[in-house]
């Protein structure tokens, strides 16, 4: 709920009984590389880079959420503030 709430512009792709969410960042209109570098580089996190799982990945993120909340809420809070800065 919380990107879906503060980073309307990524959508969730809702888990299925897993850990793992993928974010679509399409809309932002970003390259694949400029989706990578905005999180290693400014959000100063890591996700697991969509094209790396073939031509459907493009412009997707994966995150993992099987971490201890406060990681998980820092984690977005960078990714929300890094969006709100483009």
């Amino acid at each position: 709920d919380y990107i879906e709430k503060n980073i309307p512009e990524i959508k969730v792709v809702r888990p299925e009984g897993t850990f793992l969410i993928w974010l679509d960042f399409r809309e932002l209109g970003l390259s694949d590389e400029q989706i990578k570098d905005l999180m290693i580089n400014k959000a100063k996190i890591g996700l697991n880079h969509g094209p790396t799982f073939g031509i459907g990945g493009s412009g997707f993120q994966r995150l993992n959420i099987g971490c201890p909340r406060s990681i998980l809420e820092e984690g977005l809070s960078r990714i929300k503030n890094t969006i709100n800065n483009l």
